[in-house]
């Protein structure tokens, strides 16, 4: 028959080209062809762009170096000349014409002099001053002639005071035609005092720079030795104003290295970003030798990354047209190994459909193809066969699902509830939990009362697990049972059921078990161990012991009356508390132990039987969480109270923090209903549940105690109620030895028929079905179990029936 479950293009053999093998091989090769092409165009990218830049890096140094030499070679020229004229004067004693003479040979000979300027002051009183100015053309000025009191001018002090020459800032000279100067400035030497000097126009001494400047996206700039500006072809620089200032005016915060370089004369360079048109830079700052001025050179990469781009863009295209091709390519070729491929597909959608039993297609070819079709064919009747086999194993494991479900409700069964025994004003409370590893399992306990308020107890753990486990757990609880209805003391039944279990034991199981006796008037307390782990005794203080008893070997191996008897006694208040292994061996997901520590730490004082036990286990479920169980966990408790004002009937009420549950046992007086009623308001009332809720619960108890109290209530089959507050929730269960009584199947009263008219009976069932939120009712070995949940956070709301 078709399978539904796959779509129907699917079931017909046919595959979209989206998903066909053809197009993922196209797609994969092109995919792969067109990474390879970009890894190695990104690698490309990378090397050649940081080729390029580095280049241009270099070269931008080595012109800006070439520049400045080309300028300190001008300056130098100038420099020589003016110490030349210095020293001439400073030896020899010359005419005022020979001098004149002399600064117009030089402004002749040496190119880019505008004019020459030369002061001598008298050397022995009656001498004459000199101070004349020869400039271009046949301009001469004599300064003394004209009044002009040179040593009142900064520039004179400064250069006759000093012992070297020093360029002066650009300036305007008035003298030479109102142009735009600088002047080398050098003292004669002694013993002449005066001063030499050569003016040199702007315009000629920045002309071996100034081609720099006609450079695309280049940026010349030339400052004087006090930062003054003698070019620049900064955007927005204003004439011979000092660097500085532009950079603080322009708000140039990223030209502040070069600043700085100016300053203390030293060569730099370093990348910056010009945010006025957002364009990264790089600029060199090149000290013109040591005549103090400065050369910056400053170029933007952009139109050699523009031209890189674009040259990429072309490559990226290329690459991707040429990865399509390939991909179109591979697509034709892969159709041509792929059809034979989605034939066989179809085949085998056939097969899968119930449609087609024929030989499958190309069987008979020598390649992959031809494998693929032999092996599809040998598969086909391989999931005929198999399919039958599941089946089978399908039925026969539903069979063994059900089988075990039975079991585990025969074992469950066989365990009996706890028991709660009053004798006057002594109290005993016995109480056991079994959480199985698996669907079944080989854990037990038992309770067996004899005589008057005496009552057995037996905890066990087998060897193994699963169903073998069961079995032998089966038959050692039914062993002990017997044994012990004739026993003297917990060590003669041991005896006993290790002579009975050994017996037909050729699988060589066994079991570890604690058989134990206690006086309900008294307290007096018996164990013996065969081989089990010693129970733990909880005090009324607080304390937590081990009962340290000697063990026995464990039932089944051998025969054995090597039991010791350990006596003592369970005081008022006191529990007794005996685990199996599954409790300390319970392991979380990272593989840690329960431990024996943590579990005396989960126990406290003042706990009952019942009490006792859902606390530990609870605290062994958190810690375990969600890994799976390793084993089965079985815990058993009997605590002992002593009641002076409140005999025969027993209520652990809730007491200490963290207490979920109370048990109640009535025997026969409908006064001691108000008993229960008032522990389930303690217990509410404990963990905060709103009035609503505990009126609800208390009718719940009345009605259902009443009933049981007035027809199936008798001194030796009392009244069990047990209760416990989890999730939001309370959680009631009732039973009871009486005739077997179903309030579920009852049907509803006429609430719209007069009271005169409606039946005896029938309304309290009807209150407690309306109040409850869910209500079960069961019928197990001559016992009604009546199981009622109630939610904690909201009442119910009904009208009153009467």
């Amino acid at each position: 028959m078709p399978n539904t479950e796959l779509p129907p293009a699917a079931i017909a053999g046919h595959v979209r080209w989206y998903h066909s093998l053809r197009t993922r091989i196209a797609l994969w090769s092109g995919l792969t062809t067109l990474l390879f092409l970009l890894g190695v165009t990104v690698a490309t990218i990378w090397y050649v762009r940081h080729e390029i830049l580095d280049r241009a890096r270099r070269d931008t140094r080595a012109t800006t170096i070439a520049a400045a030499g080309r300028l300190d070679d001008n300056l130098r020229t100038l420099t020589l000349a003016a110490g030349n004229l210095s020293r001439l004067v400073s030896s020899s004693t010359l005419t005022p014409e020979a001098l004149q003479q002399a600064q117009a040979a030089l402004v002749e000979s040496i190119p880019n002099a505008a004019g020459v300027l030369l002061a001598v002051e008298p050397r022995q009183p009656g001498d004459a001053a000199y101070a004349r100015y020869v400039g271009e053309h046949g301009r001469s000025r004599d300064f003394v002639r004209d009044g002009y009191a040179l040593d009142r001018q900064s520039w004179y002090a400064r250069t006759v005071q000093g012992t070297r020459g020093w360029w002066s800032e650009p300036y305007l000279n008035h003298t030479a035609g109102k142009v735009w100067m600088a002047t080398y400035n050098v003292p004669l030497s002694p013993p002449a005092r005066g001063m030499a000097s050569v003016d040199v126009r702007i315009d000629d001494l920045v002309a071996p720079v100034e081609s720099l400047a006609h450079l695309p996206g280049v940026r010349v700039t030339l400052v004087a030795p006090e930062g003054t500006l003698a070019m620049s072809t900064l955007p927005g620089a204003l004439p011979h104003e000092r660097l500085p200032e532009l950079v603080g005016r322009l708000g140039r915060d990223d030209l502040a290295p070069a600043v700085e370089a100016v300053r203390e004369q030293r060569p730099v360079h370093f990348y910056h970003r010009d945010r006025n048109i957002d364009r990264m830079r790089f600029t060199v700052v090149e000290p013109v030798g040591d005549s103090g001025w400065t050369l910056l050179v400053g170029e933007s990469y952009d139109l050699i990354i523009a031209r890189f781009d674009r040259a990429l863009q072309v490559l990226v295209g290329v690459s991707l047209v040429l990865a399509l091709l390939g991909a179109w390519l591979v697509r034709k070729v892969g159709s041509q190994v792929s059809r034979p491929v989605e034939e066989l597909a179809r085949s085998a959608l056939d097969f899968i459909a119930g449609e087609n039993d024929a030989p499958l297609a190309h069987r008979d070819r020598q390649d992959e193809v031809g494998v693929l079709a032999r092996t599809l064919d040998h598969a086909r009747a391989s999931i005929r066969r198999q399919m039958g086999e599941i089946a089978e194993m399908s039925a026969a494991r539903q069979k063994l699902e059900s089988e075990l479900s039975i079991a585990r409700d025969i074992q469950r069964a066989m365990l009996p509830q706890g028991r709660t025994i009053d004798r006057g004003h002594e109290h005993l409370e016995a109480q056991a939990l079994l959480e199985p590893a698996k669907a079944v399992g080989g854990d037990f306990y038992n309770f067996i009362e004899r005589g008057a308020g005496e009552l057995w107890f037996v905890i066990g753990d087998v060897s193994d697990k699963g169903v073998p486990a069961a079995l032998f757990m089966a038959r050692a609880v039914t062993m002990l049972e017997v044994a012990i209805q004739t026993a003297a003391t917990p060590a003669d039944a041991l005896a006993e059921g290790s002579r009975r279990l050994v017996q037909g034991n050729d699988t060589c199981m066994f079991a570890t078990v604690l058989c134990g006796r206690i006086d309900v008037h008294s307290g007096a307390l018996e164990l013996a161990s065969a081989g089990h782990e010693p129970p733990l005794l909880l005090h009324h203080d607080g304390r937590v012991e081990p009962v340290l008893l000697a063990n026995g070997p464990p039932l089944g191996f051998e025969v054995s009356d090597a039991f010791p008897l350990w006596r003592g006694t369970l005081v008022p208040g006191d529990c007794l508390l005996a685990y199996t292994d599954g409790v300390t061996e319970a392991f979380d997901l990272a593989g840690a132990a329960y431990g024996f520590e943590r579990m005396c730490r989960a126990l406290g004082s003042g706990l009952g039987a019942a009490e006792a036990c859902a606390r530990l286990l609870a605290d062994v479920q958190r810690f375990v969480g969600a890994a799976p169980p390793s084993d089965d966990t079985t815990i058993l408790a009997i605590s002992r109270s002593h009641d002076l004002d409140n005999p025969g009937a027993e209520a652990h009420a809730v007491g200490a923090k963290g207490e979920t549950s109370v048990h109640i046992s009535v025997a026969h007086s409908s006064a001691d209903v108000m008993r229960m009623t008032d522990a389930i308001d303690a217990l509410l009332e404990h963990h905060g549940a709103s009035t609503e809720a505990m009126h609800d619960a208390r009718l719940i108890v009345e009605e259902v105690a009443c009933n049981a109290v007035e027809h199936a209530v008798a001194p030796d089959a009392p009244l069990e109620m047990h209760a416990r507050v989890d999730d939001g929730r309370l959680w009631l269960e009732f039973r009871d030895r009486g005739v077997p009584f179903d309030p579920t199947a009852q049907a509803a009263p006429d609430l719209d028929a007069d009271v005169e008219e409606r039946g005896i009976g029938g309304l309290g069932v009807f209150l407690v079905r309306e109040l409850a939120d869910e209500i079960d009712y069961q019928r197990i070995e001559d016992v009604n179990v009546l199981r009622i949940t109630l939610r904690l956070d909201a009442a119910h709301d009904m009208e009153s029936p009467a």
